[in-house]
């Protein structure tokens, strides 16, 4: 049995090993009628691994610690009856690790079946602006059966693919395409045109751009090129585009003093060959290369040049017409008709400019007439609604006047309006509302300013008067009275406070509290009660909810609750102290209880 690693990364060669593990476990699937599962690649980084030295064949695991990655495997395929291989590509979004292990596992039992030492790989993933990087390796294992056991049937070639033979191809693709507009050769302007200098044998070399065979060739400063004189000559430029599979593919070239075909060189790469110059004995230099311009300037006709600044345009009127131009596109700048005005043109300057917003109308009157406006106002002075105001609407002042021209309102002061009337001022209004200096009239009643009111209601009378009359000597209105001792024959026609409280008695106040009180307002007597909580067998002196105003009377006290036959000895008393504490006596646990009588 052996196996193979191939990798896409070579440093030194790796070494690998098929274990005595894969050897017992193929053994033992095959004798159960079971095929034979490698589904997974291990990788990992072991401390001192020398990639030099062959793995012993009963190596297994390695400790969790070391493993950096693990992936399953991305085709298995057939190479022949007795070869299968396994193959597993990381992608540039796995990494960052380094790794100098690398197992193919059946991953259900963790059997290794190869085991690879390799120098140390790192694993890069695109990143932060780094460009990551793509790994692929294949195990190859070679056993008798191995596609039978394995159940690998599906050939390696369906899957596997020459990638340098899929880049050489686009690169002769874009070759082509260059070809196909360039031709054969094409030198921009003066690109790559060889010229004589002062000093015999040194020519110059201008730099510019070609296109050989469709590859394009560059020269980025003057080059100087040194020749054998006497000796007539050709010059020619020979390019090739080469690189590697992981590197860059670049088109370079080389000056030859021979003409050749194209030839293809040791190392497979074509070159292409194509003269510039010719040198004559007597160092004279004859142009040979094949101009032109590049594809935007070749297609004339079909595009406009940018240098002809629009000259090239077939039909100008079509153009105009198509931008939508009016005749004034095509008319020279002057003073008469069928000519555009400058911008100093008196036709441009003696024009009304909106941002003046009418400022600049040289005789406002006048043109306030031919707009058909006798008359104007100034909204920051005064408005008139009738004739034109004078005297105290003349306008010197904000005001609104309405119909003659000495009535309206007058703003006087800030926050205060002014009412006229026949130039006479009746009122004002302010912050504090309508003030008014005349009566104010309410049809045939009215408000005089002292607040006496005029009316029929009144007897077309004022309020003032009708009230006096109202009233006898002793202040009591006569038809009150006369109403009242019809409405209620027990109160005399003229009753007195004095009467009332003689006949009718006052409302009792209490407070209604655990401790509280009740008042006889008709006799003054107050009733007072409470609670006295145990404080230990001791006197102390209890506020009363409120004073007795003349004089306290009687204080008695008692337990706050019945008490056990035989605990009837304890006294619980209490005496009124001044007319407004008591003295309580508290020997039972369940306080005591009191009233008092006083006025």
């Amino acid at each position: 049995m052996a196996a193979t690693t191939v990798f896409t990364r070579r440093a030194t060669m790796p070494q690998t090993t098929v274990t005595s593990a894969f050897n017992r476990y193929k053994a033992q699937e095959a004798a159960g009628g079971r095929r034979v599962v490698l589904d997974e690649f291990v990788f990992a980084n072991i401390p001192g691994l020398d990639a030099g030295n062959l793995p012993p064949d009963s190596e297994g695991m390695p400790d969790e610690e070391y493993i950096v990655y693990r992936q399953n495997i991305d085709r298995g395929g057939m190479v022949n009856a007795d070869t299968v291989v396994y193959t597993v590509t990381l992608p540039s979004t796995a990494g960052n690790f380094t790794f100098n292990w690398m197992a193919l596992i059946n991953s259900e039992s963790g059997t290794p079946a190869v085991i690879t030492y390799l120098s140390p790989q790192q694993k890069i993933k695109n990143e932060d602006g780094v460009q990551g990087n793509v790994l692929t390796y294949s195990e190859y294992m070679r056993y008798t059966g191995a596609s039978t056991l394995t159940g690998i049937t599906t050939p390696v070639s369906t899957w596997q693919i020459d990638f340098t033979a899929r880049l050489h191809g686009m690169d002769e693709a874009t070759r082509s395409v260059a070809l196909d507009l360039y031709g054969s050769a094409l030198f921009f302007d003066d690109g790559f045109k060889l010229t004589a200098t002062a000093t015999p044998g040194l020519a110059e070399l201008t730099p510019g751009t070609a296109y050989l065979r469709g590859l394009r060739v560059a020269l980025d400063n003057v080059a100087t090129l040194t020749f054998e004189t006497g000796k007539e000559q050709v010059i020619s430029l020979d390019s090739v585009l080469s690189g590697s599979l992981t590197g860059e593919n670049r088109t370079t070239f080389t000056l030859i003093n021979h003409e050749t075909e194209d030839y293809t060189d040791s190392l497979g790469f074509r070159h292409y060959v194509e003269p510039v110059a010719r040198i004559a004995q007597d160092g004279a230099i004859t142009d040979l290369r094949r101009t032109g311009s590049p594809v935007n300037e070749r297609l004339d006709g079909e595009f406009l040049s940018r240098k002809e600044n629009l000259a090239d345009v077939p039909d100008k009127a079509m153009a105009r017409q198509s931008l939508e131009l009016g005749s004034s596109a095509t008319r020279n700048v002057g003073t008469t008709t069928d000519t555009v005005a400058a911008g100093d043109d008196g036709r441009i300057t003696g024009a009304m400019q909106k941002s003046q917003n009418g400022a600049d109308i040289p005789d406002k009157p006048a043109f306030i007439e031919h707009l058909g406006m006798k008359e104007t106002l100034n909204p920051t002075k005064r408005v008139s609604i009738g004739n034109i105001g004078t005297g105290a609407f003349d306008g010197s002042i904000p005001c609104i006047n309405i119909g003659d021209s000495d009535s309206g309102f007058i703003g006087s002061a800030d926050g205060v309006i002014d009412i006229y009337c026949n130039n006479g001022r009746v009122g004002y209004i302010d912050g504090n509302g309508l003030h008014m200096l005349t009566d104010i009239h309410f049809n045939n009643a009215r408000m005089t300013t002292n607040g006496d009111i005029f009316s029929s209601v009144w007897g077309n009378n004022w309020l003032s008067i009708w009230m006096t009359n109202q009233l006898n000597t002793r202040g009591t209105i006569d038809w009150i009275n006369s109403q009242l001792s019809e409405r209620d024959k027990n109160i005399n026609a003229r009753a007195t406070i004095d009467y009332v409280n003689q006949i009718f008695a006052r409302k009792n106040t209490a407070s209604l509290a655990v401790n509280g009180w009740f008042r006889d307002e008709s006799t003054g007597w107050i009733f007072q009660w409470g609670i006295t909580p145990f404080a230990g067998s001791t006197t102390i002196t209890v506020s009363l909810p409120i004073p007795f105003p003349v004089q306290g009377f009687l204080a008695l006290g008692g337990p706050a609750d019945a008490l056990w036959y035989g605990e009837d000895d304890n006294s619980s008393y209490a005496s009124l102290l001044n007319n407004s504490q008591l003295k309580v006596t508290t020997d039972t646990n369940v306080g005591t209880a009191w009233i008092a009588l006083g006025r």
